[in-house]
């Protein structure tokens, strides 16, 4: 009985490995970029308040409103981050549902909070890009 030489054999095991490597790095490749290409590009982004005045209660319906500038960057999907004086926190979506270009200025309203003002202990706007710079205020 005869077998494979040596040096064929050889031949096919780099041939196959490298058949096997170029499928895995084509998948990975593809996959890396799809994944990339779904997440948000919010580097560099600020969110700042327009004036000292803000954020505002709003007493009779319990919103809280805010006037920002997304700043070098278009952002949106904005809400309010609210830490109450119970140490528990929780997010109220924007109402308009505002979308602002990089160095545009908006005014953002909260839904009712469900609380008063005295329970609130700070208030943040943020967005759903994670890495975006913004400041825990207290509520004017």
């Amino acid at each position: 009985m005869k077998g494979v030489s040596p040096l064929v054999a050889s031949v096919l095991l780099i041939v196959i490995t490298m058949s096997v490597a170029a499928v895995l790095a084509t998948f990975v490749s593809s996959y890396t970029k799809s994944t990339l290409a779904s997440l948000p590009t919010c580097v560099g982004g600020n969110i700042i308040y327009v004036t000292a005045d803000y954020p505002k209660w709003d007493a009779s319906s319990q919103k809280i409103t805010a006037i920002v500038e997304a700043q070098n960057i278009g952002l949106g999907n904005f809400k309010f981050d609210v830490i109450f004086t119970n140490d528990t926190a929780l997010s109220f979506s924007d109402v308009q549902g505002l979308s602002l270009a990089a160095g545009a200025t908006g005014t953002i309203v909260s839904q009712p909070v469900g609380a008063n003002k005295a329970d609130v202990k700070q208030v943040r706007v943020s967005t759903n890009c994670s890495n975006v710079k913004t400041d825990w205020t207290a509520l004017r």
